[in-house]
């Protein structure tokens, strides 16, 4: 915490003269003159190194559009620290598209990539000691990995998304990359397209930076890290091409320093009530499955593990229905939905189920940010399609459901799209590797009516606990969507549509359920009640598990061999 006092000037600069910070009493006097020193070297004055010292972690890359544009948020998030008085401290950290392998063995890699960048920030911000953090991020797995980070180091943290990009046009309809993977994997090997048809929306599905314009995963994290009050209100969602992402960017660079002066951590702002909050709100918005995880990890990271568990979400997808009808939940687009009110809009609709009086790093309560935001979008937004009313819901339940059974006795989630049963029973059609299940649907081994098993692609089997999303596209591109259920002990990515029950647990290398099946053995999938069973129960589990066929790799895949914890605990290494 910091002693002494600050105050705001009439132009809303901090008065830090005062003020004391924990790096002031290590860069002053004639004891830090050897890490002033170092500073200097790079052009750092003795003013400058005399402010809060504050950490900006950029995830810009040149092998994601996600993340392509972020030097230039960066450098607003930067104005805004100098001036507010404080000292930025750039640094590079990874990020990641996993475009490139999906249904390849380099998937696996993946959601590691989460904890990776949570022991980066971790490694560089203690290393070189700051006073605060913010967190530039935007696609899949920086989010999660900078709440990791943030909750862990417990500093005065801010987390800046970068934003969703537009959506492209072909022939005047708009299209994103999921609907061309689904052409990919299934369509085009069924001969249901011709190559020319797939190479037309080649140069059309990302036509800007900026993450992905649906409720993929990575605009899910993105919306979550706004609904957790670490980022600012509309940050995450304000379209990566904008003037507003900017302006964003430079006000949290602001906030920032304030947020050292006022001694406010990212444990004041991450509580029990905020990822309560995170629940709801993730099941309002119909988000990706993998919410489910990366809160799950958050909750662990947190020690909150023992309140926020699948528990939690189950109650919040009975009581809290979904309301943003973005795709894949319905036409829309991200841009639609930041248009139409973003965030305050939907948490508006469902604030009944809210703690409102939990803090933000606006310094505003969020009941506040919701009552300020109702001023400018009308009830309904502009356009009552696309964030529907409690009394219009896309659907009178949460956007996720959890499913527990024979084959779940732990637990398991399922997303509920528009174009998805919610019924299913059918024989099992067992595979050891999602490269198998691929290739079986791409060559017509699997027939309608089946249920595809991709097993020992958890978090210890694959290990890495892969996205099997591949498997869905195919699905879908075939046109098997409806007659084909999947259940997994991996992930599916937020583009995914389909019957696709994921995250099964315990996974099959533990000796999960999953591994003592065989195929035609009768599964059943119920959404409605919420249960994933098999026939014949007593005979299946009476079954030897089979074995994991894989070897354990080295490095990091091999550290989630031997460390990553459960699903339910998410995916995290322990």
């Amino acid at each position: 915490m910091i002693s002494g006092s600050a105050t705001i000037s009439e132009k809303g600069r901090c008065d830090l003269s005062e003020a004391k910070w924990p790096t002031r009493e290590h860069f002053t006097g004639a004891a830090g003159t050897h890490r002033r020193a170092v500073y200097k070297g790079m052009g750092y004055t003795d003013r400058d190194l005399s402010r809060p010292l504050i950490a900006v972690v950029n995830t810009f890359s040149e092998v994601c559009p996600g993340h392509h544009h972020l030097r230039s948020v960066v450098e607003q998030v930067k104005a805004g620290i100098w001036q507010n008085g404080g000292t930025p401290f750039e640094f590079g950290a990874i990020s990641q598209c996993a475009t490139p392998v999906l249904g390849l063995r380099g998937i696996n890699f993946d959601l590691a990539a989460r904890d990776v960048l949570a022991f980066d920030i971790e490694t560089i911000v203690e290393t070189q000691m700051f006073d605060g953090v913010a967190a530039v991020i935007a696609c899949d797995k920086t989010a999660p990995g900078a709440f990791l980070a943030l909750a862990r180091l417990n500093l005065p943290s801010i987390i800046v998304p970068g934003g969703s990009m537009a959506p492209g046009y072909s022939e005047g309809k708009a299209v994103v990359l999921s609907d061309l993977d689904e052409l990919v994997f299934g369509a085009l090997p069924a001969g249901r397209v011709s190559p020319e048809d797939v190479l037309k929306l080649e140069d059309a599905v990302c036509p800007t930076d900026g993450a992905c314009p649906i409720l993929g995963t990575a605009n899910t994290m993105q919306c979550l890290s706004e609904a957790s009050g670490l980022a600012l209100p509309l940050a995450g969602t304000a379209p990566a091409y904008s003037g507003e992402r900017l302006r964003l960017a430079k006000e949290s660079g602001h906030r920032l320093v304030e947020l050292v002066r006022e001694g406010v951590t990212a444990r004041q702002i991450l509580s029990e009530k905020t990822l309560t909050n995170m629940v709801h709100t993730l099941m309002a918005l119909g988000g990706s499955t993998n919410g489910v995880l990366h809160l799950l990890a958050l909750a662990d990271e947190l020690g909150l593990g023992d309140k926020i568990d699948l528990e939690t979400f189950e109650q919040a997808s009975q009581s809290t229905p979904c309301l943003a009808y973005v795709k894949p939940n319905g036409p829309h687009f991200l841009t639609d939905f930041h248009a139409h009110g973003g965030l305050p809009a939907l948490m508006r609709e469902i604030r009944e189920r809210l703690d409102l009086d939990v803090p933000t790093v606006s310094g505003k309560t969020l009941g506040t940010i919701i009552a300020e935001h109702a001023k400018l979008v009308p009830p309904g937004g502009r356009n009552s399609d696309v964030i529907r009313s409690r009394d219009n819901p896309v659907y009178n339940t949460g956007g996720i459901t959890v499913l527990r059974g024979v084959l779940a006795p732990d637990g398991s989630v399922a997303r509920r799209l528009d174009n998805t049963i919610l019924h299913h029973e059918g024989p099992a059609r067992v595979f050891d590797s999602q490269e198998e299940a691929l290739a079986a649907v791409q060559t017509d081994v699997v027939k309608p009516g089946e249920v595809i098993v991709v097993r020992f692609v958890g978090p210890r089997g694959a290990p890495g606990m892969p996205d099997i999303y591949a498997v869905l596209a195919a699905i879908v591109g075939k046109g098997l969507e409806g007659q084909v259920g999947v259940v997994t002990d991996g992930r599916f990515s937020g583009f995914a549509r389909g019957l696709g029950v994921c995250q099964v647990t315990p996974e099959a290398s533990v000796g999960g359920p999953l591994a003592k099946l065989e195929d035609g053995d009768v599964i059943t999938i119920d959404l409605s009640s919420r249960r994933l069973d098999v026939a014949d129960a007593e005979k299946v589990l009476a079954r030897p598990a089979v074995s994991n066929p894989r070897p354990v790799p080295p490095g990091i895949l091999g550290l989630y061999a031997k460390a990553a914890g459960p699903a339910t605990r998410g995916a995290k290494l322990i």
